[in-house]
């Protein structure tokens, strides 16, 4: 028999009698194919694992880029009409509104500019413009032109260096980007006083590497956001929105470039204290290939951002005239100052009071002490988002009766349902008419001024309607139950009362005048009368018998509120025929 036989014979019989015992190799073939299969279909899970993440990676890239664009073309689009339409405009609120207009066109060039810059760092075929020179001169020369920008909020910035003259090989377009993106932030977040530190030196230990140090006096960056600074669109949700102009960009395209040097990137921050930017480049100088040499006279820096043009104290939350302003009172809130200022422009200010809040958490804590007519938010915003806003105002016995109206770029479907369903009475996606959000601020409060007269008509007058089980009902049912149980009692009063309820006076002459139009000492009064007509129709007793069961006990005080409340003294009023 032929050797090669023999070797397969053998080796067929090895496998029947694997481990003492008979083996199919139809068995085996089928488990080979069967872990193949599972092995095919495991990596196509895994596959279109990633691909989902990826979808949905650059799906939420772009919703957040599409809503970059709506916050500035709002503005843009309604301030011009608002322009255009307004025939009597003053110098003052012209050149604010102008402002506000220049502001987001810079805005919209600045993220046109960054995303063109992602896009260029993403192309494998880009050309990448080397050249030799002193690298020490580009840096201070970076320096000195954000000098002049840090010196506008009253910062100082200072440049050190060990060397005055180091020759390697560099990109300028990229090291300028991750100057200015650096050196911006740290102006940007610096309070006036204040003062930032750029380092650059040569490692000791490792000669091959150039460090570069950023570091400011700063705000600071919580560490929760901290390890995520540097992704795309990323935005600190601790960061307060007064200060912060961003868009999440500049340090994603920082480490991009930095990573395509060759080099690293790191931050450390404390909130308070400041932060720490550190840059690592490898020491280039390539003796094989000659680049251009890089002028300092013939290269133009990347240009400074100018201080911007914020709006003032006065035109973003003017003077209220406190607690008994007659107006409607609306609580704006949104993080983008320059939509406030267009809101603010679509309602007149003879017949509304605009309040400002900056972010959820502030809104919250003016909603509680200033009881608005209505609440206008944006959805995204620092600290507290919208829709955080409207579950807890919904969700509080003393703000629930207040509408809100949501404004937000965040246009789909989804977003909408979501919306309604954490508690807004409406949802309007941004850019909006002027003419729609005025007309559905009217018309909620046109609801809530018929509820008002039901209110009233039904508990003082006592028509026979039945009134909708709702939180309005429930909590002037509250109250007035309240009053009776205390009704004989002297001394009761909106105090007292409102501290039973856990309000303050203010919070209860509000939320009462919303639902009844009568402040909390009032309807305590028509409570009591309303008591007092009862007694006089239902039961033979005296005037100073009623006066008493009301907790009156000045019966001349009671005849006269009582004649000037329903019109006939209390003696008039027992002859009256009852119905």
């Amino acid at each position: 028999m032929n050797p090669h036989h023999l070797y397969l014979a053998s080796f067929s019989q090895d496998i029947l009698f694997l481990s003492g015992g008979p083996v199919y190799i139809g068995t085996i073939l089928s488990l080979f194919g069967l872990s193949a299969l599972l092995f095919s279909i495991i990596e196509r899970i895994k596959n279109n694992r990633m691909l989902q993440q990826e979808k949905q990676f650059l799906s939420d890239v772009f919703a957040k880029i599409i809503h970059e664009f709506r916050a500035s073309l709002t503005v843009i689009l309604g301030l011009s009409k608002q322009l255009r339409e307004q025939k009597n405009l003053s110098e003052g609120n012209l050149a604010t509104y102008l402002n506000a207009i220049e502001r987001q066109g810079s805005n919209l060039t600045k993220l046109v500019n960054q995303l063109l810059d992602i896009a260029s760092l993403q192309t494998s075929d880009k050309v990448v413009e080397w050249k030799t020179g002193n690298i020490v001169a580009f840096v201070e020369m970076m320096s000195e032109t954000f000098r002049i920008y840090a010196r506008q909020k009253g910062v100082e910035l200072y440049f050190f260096s060990d060397d005055t003259e180091v020759e390697i090989d560099f990109v300028p377009d990229y090291l300028n980007k991750i100057l200015y993106n650096l050196l911006s932030n740290a102006v940007k977040y610096s309070d006036e006083g204040s003062r930032i530190n750029l380092i650059m030196e040569r490692d000791q230990k490792e000669r091959q590497k150039m460090t570069i140090k950023v570091m400011d006096q700063g705000r600071g960056i919580s560490e929760e956001a901290l390890p995520h600074i540097f992704d795309l669109f990323y935005k600190d949700p601790h960061n307060d929105a007064e200060a912060y102009t961003g868009n999440g960009i500049g340090l994603a395209i920082v480490k991009q470039v930095t990573e395509g040097l060759g080099g690293t990137i790191r931050v450390e921050s404390e909130v308070g204290k400041g932060t720490v930017f550190t840059v690592e480049l490898p020491f280039r100088r390539n003796e094989k290939q000659l680049y251009p040499r890089w002028i300092p006279e013939k290269s133009v820096p990347h240009p400074v951002p100018r201080a911007p043009l914020l709006p003032k104290a006065n035109e973003v939350a003017p003077p209220g005239s406190g607690g008994n302003d007659p107006r409607i009172t609306i609580l704006l809130v949104e993080d983008n100052k320059d939509i406030f200022l267009y809101i603010r422009s679509i309602f007149h200010e003879e017949q509304y009071n605009i309040l400002y809040a900056p972010n959820g958490e502030k809104a919250w804590d003016m909603v509680n002490k200033q009881l608005p007519d209505i609440v206008i938010t944006d959805v995204i915003m620092p600290k507290k988002s919208g829709l955080e806003l409207c579950r807890e105002m919904k969700a509080s016995p003393l703000l629930n009766h207040i509408p809100i109206v949501i404004v937000s770029a965040k246009n789909e479907e989804a977003d909408l349902i979501e919306g309604l369903r954490s508690g807004a009475d409406c949802y309007i996606r941004k850019p909006f008419y002027p003419e729609e959000l005025q007309i559905r601020v009217e018309n909620l409060l046109g609801i809530r001024l018929l509820l008002k007269e039901k209110y009233g008509r039904t508990v003082l007058k006592e028509e026979k309607e039945n009134l909708d089980d709702n939180m309005n009902t429930d909590f002037l049912r509250r109250v007035t139950d309240i009053i009776y149980r205390e009704m004989k009692n002297p001394d009761f009063t909106a105090g007292k009362l409102a501290a039973e309820l856990a309000i303050s006076v203010s919070q209860l002459n509000k939320r009462l005048n919303t639902i009844t139009g009568y402040p909390s000492s009032t309807y305590i009064l028509q409570v009591k009368l309303r008591h007092a007509k009862k007694i006089f129709t239902s039961q033979n007793k005296t005037i100073g018998e009623v006066s008493t069961e009301c907790g009156i006990y000045d019966v001349n005080y009671f005849s006269r509120i009582f004649k000037k409340h329903t019109g006939v003294t209390p003696t008039q009023f027992k002859r009256l025929p009852q119905i």
